[in-house]
């Protein structure tokens, strides 16, 4: 998983090492979008394949895909070291129920299988602490805070407080394109029983836009 993010970054960032942000490039462009991807950490490890129990009918979730973390965000650059945005952050996960009955000689069977899902969507306003500047180089961190959205196959949606944390973000580029990689967290959750999403979203890779 970590030499594919690496293997991102590297790709990203190469293009953008030959040039250089100035002041006068950083004065006139005050705005920046970005894409990215995060990995979806907590997923992976809370929801994992139920096993089968031979020899007995059973219902299970099995076969469970991860979509990762895509998101959006939008950043004005007050100044050299503040910036304020927001950022829209969606992330799903999908699974089968599986239903296993047994046929005359006890053998099991899959007898019904029903592909399911749920999702978050987190928007959170954000900020942005850049706090070493070189040409080509960006070194900062951020904080996000808003709502979050955990919907599900059925239609329901339940409301939740997201955070997001950059600890360290690396931004490398100029001009108008640059690229990024940050280590962080996101969570989202309603209570301490109604947690949706804690601290997933260790690593994440972005493309972005200044103008």
């Amino acid at each position: 998983m970590r030499k594919i993010y690496l293997l991102l970054l590297v790709c990203s960032l190469i293009p953008l090492l030959a040039n250089a942000e100035t002041k006068e490039t950083r004065s006139a462009q005050k705005h920046e979008v970005r894409l990215g991807y995060g990995d979806p950490m907590f997923e992976t490890m809370r929801w994992k394949d139920e096993p089968n129990k031979l020899g007995v009918p059973m219902n299970v979730r099995q076969h469970y895909r991860y979509t990762g973390h895509i998101y959006a965000e939008y950043m004005y650059r007050v100044n050299w070291w503040f910036g304020v945005g927001g950022q829209v952050d969606f992330g799903a996960t999908m699974f089968d129920y599986n239903s296993y009955q047994l046929d005359a000689q006890g053998k099991q069977f899959l007898a019904s299988s029903d592909p399911r899902f749920f999702y978050d969507l987190c928007i959170m306003p954000s900020v942005r602490f850049t706090y070493y500047h070189h040409e080509w180089v960006n070194l900062y961190s951020g904080v996000q805070l808003g709502v979050g959205i955990h919907g599900d196959y059925r239609g329901r949606s339940e409301l939740g407080g997201a955070l997001g944390i950059t600890a360290l973000g690396l931004s490398v580029g100029r001009d108008h394109w640059f690229g990024t990689a940050e280590i962080g967290g996101l969570s989202n959750l309603q209570s301490l029983t109604a947690i949706y999403l804690i601290w997933t979203k260790w690593f994440n890779v972005s493309v972005g836009y200044r103008f």
